[in-house]
């Protein structure tokens, strides 16, 4: 080959990376205004020791890449909350915003590991506690990234949300318990294999809220869970934290953008739609008490929230498919022997 055509493959390649980065950021970029007084990007301390609206508490350490909110290291907490309440333009008394969330959780462990990070809109800020580094019995919303299960002893990452009105509490000997309203199960600890960053996406609007994660860094959002009658007023603060206790992980945030909401497309919209009248119908069957069951933990939760997820029919589509698969390879190897057994009497 050529001296040329090794220069001409090797731009097309390089040219082909760009365009790969370039649309991932682009898919990743909030596409609504950026509400900057209550967002976090890189660099982080633009006038020396501090983080423009932001506060950091604990073990959390500021690097030049990301701010470490817990190093792989027993028993810490650490923290990072806004200084200014969120009060945007206008006069809904539950604004919508949209947060997208760059961050890594990894370490050394490869069978243990925890506990976890949160991301939060409160009433109250900095406030440390128990509830992966944050108090308990808060008043607004936490969403949780859980990677160790109490319960189950073991393993089991998982995200999920929780309403706090200043009384409820967050049970931690069963992951949450009766206080999480909805989840899903979601490998989004890096490993050595595959250390990339990972990318969440909290949107609420019209008092709906929606969950997407990108764990794959492939530029797709796939559905977490979906809220409904969320009612976050105004003037709460966002706040991220994390912790470790006998396990431990880096907790890495990257960068934290706060937005206006992005509309949804008409495909979006009929399917929230499909998902609401769904679960409309089974509050309805069930008396209008109870929400679907949990289907990790197959807690009955009794908030007024009604979460939703599909892992069960996720499940059912899989049991039918390998049974659909068995069924196809034992035709194969009927239909051969029968061919074989043919051929014995070919003349």
């Amino acid at each position: 080959m050529s001296v040329l055509a090794v220069l001409l493959v090797l731009a097309a390649c390089a040219l082909n990376t760009a365009a790969v980065h370039h649309r991932t950021k682009r898919v990743h970029d909030p596409k609504g205004y950026v509400y900057h007084l209550h967002s976090i990007t890189h660099p982080y301390m633009t006038n020396g020791m501090t983080i423009p609206n932001w506060d950091f508490y604990g073990s959390t350490v500021v690097t030049d890449d990301y701010i470490r909110l817990t190093p792989d290291r027993q028993s810490r907490r650490g923290s990072l909350w806004n200084t200014v309440p969120f009060n945007p333009p206008g006069d809904e008394e539950y604004p919508g915003f949209e947060i997208n969330l760059q961050f890594r959780v990894h370490g050394q462990g490869t069978r243990l590991f925890g506990d976890g990070m949160a991301v939060w809109y409160t009433k109250d800020r900095a406030l440390e506690g128990p509830v992966f580094g944050n108090q308990d019995k808060f008043i607004g919303m936490g969403v949780f990234f859980d990677t160790y299960s109490n319960l189950h002893q073991g393993h089991s990452q998982y995200i999920s949300v929780m309403f706090g009105d200043g009384m409820l509490s967050y049970d931690h000997d069963s992951d949450g318990g009766a206080s999480r309203v909805a989840g899903c199960p979601i490998r989004f600890r890096s490993t050595a294999d595959d250390d990339h960053p990972v990318y969440a996406r909290i949107v609420y609007q019209n008092n709906l809220l929606r969950v997407y994660i990108d764990a794959d860094d492939d530029g797709g959002w796939p559905e977490c869970f979906i809220v409904r009658r969320v009612y976050l007023p105004r003037n709460y603060y966002f706040g991220l934290t994390a912790a470790t206790g006998d396990l431990a992980d880096n907790h890495d945030v990257i960068s934290m953008k706060v937005s206006e909401p992005s509309g949804m497309s008409q495909a979006e919209r009929e399917e929230v739609k499909r998902r609401i009248e769904e679960d409309m119908k089974r509050e309805a069957e069930s008396g209008g008490s109870k929400v679907p069951v949990d289907p990790q933990y197959g807690d009955e939760v009794t908030k007024g929230n009604a979460g939703d997820n599909d892992d069960s029919n996720t499940l059912t589509i899989a049991a039918v498919i390998i049974v659909l698969v068995i069924v196809a390879v034992a035709g194969y190897f009927v239909f051969v022997k029968t061919k074989k057994d043919t051929r014995k009497f070919d003349f």
